[in-house]
């Protein structure tokens, strides 16, 4: 977590440490886990963990969904708590592999954006929601387009037909 950013004019509490993504500032707090849990434990919550990063990046799509496709009013439109989330749940993913590691189990980085830095990281996954519906929007729109230019197709062959 050496990439962390930290104001000087804020300290974080012990075992946080502050980020900015995309203009906001995030406070992530991070608790090691007690010395007695089992690598059955650490494993299960690492899983979990993995499923928290996952929920975090469809609740970005929905965000996105909601600022650019249904044109919600830009105050209703919530990207701090998904991205909040990804972020505890990285930060714990970047904790909880080497305490598997180093209890005997066995636990790895999966995908190359889980190896960046949590904030790239967290980054990116915001920037891919966003692509992924600007993508979804084009594709409505040239689909509708489409569809339109079918039917003035079809009206007029069956207008040169009738007459």
């Amino acid at each position: 977590m050496s990439n962390e950013i930290i104001n000087d004019d804020y300290s974080a509490p012990a075992g946080s440490f502050k980020l900015r993504i995309k203009g906001d500032d995030y406070l992530v707090r991070v608790m090691r886990p007690a010395t007695s849990v089992t690598i059955n434990e650490l494993q299960l919550s690492l899983q979990r963990n993995r499923e928290m990063l996952d929920e975090s990046y469809q609740a970005m799509l929905e965000a996105c969904r909601d600022d650019l496709l249904k044109r919600v009013d830009k105050k209703k439109v919530d990207y701090f708590s998904p991205t909040q989330n990804a972020l505890v749940a990285r930060a714990n993913i970047d904790l909880l592999i080497p305490l598997i590691n180093v209890k005997g189990g066995v636990a790895s980085y999966q995908g190359k954006k889980e190896g960046l830095p949590i904030e790239k990281h967290i980054e990116k996954l915001r920037s891919n929601a966003r692509e992924i519906i600007l993508d979804e929007s084009n594709k409505t729109r040239i689909g509708g387009f489409l569809l339109v230019m079918t039917a003035v197709a079809l009206t007029t062959m069956i207008l040169l037909l009738v007459f």
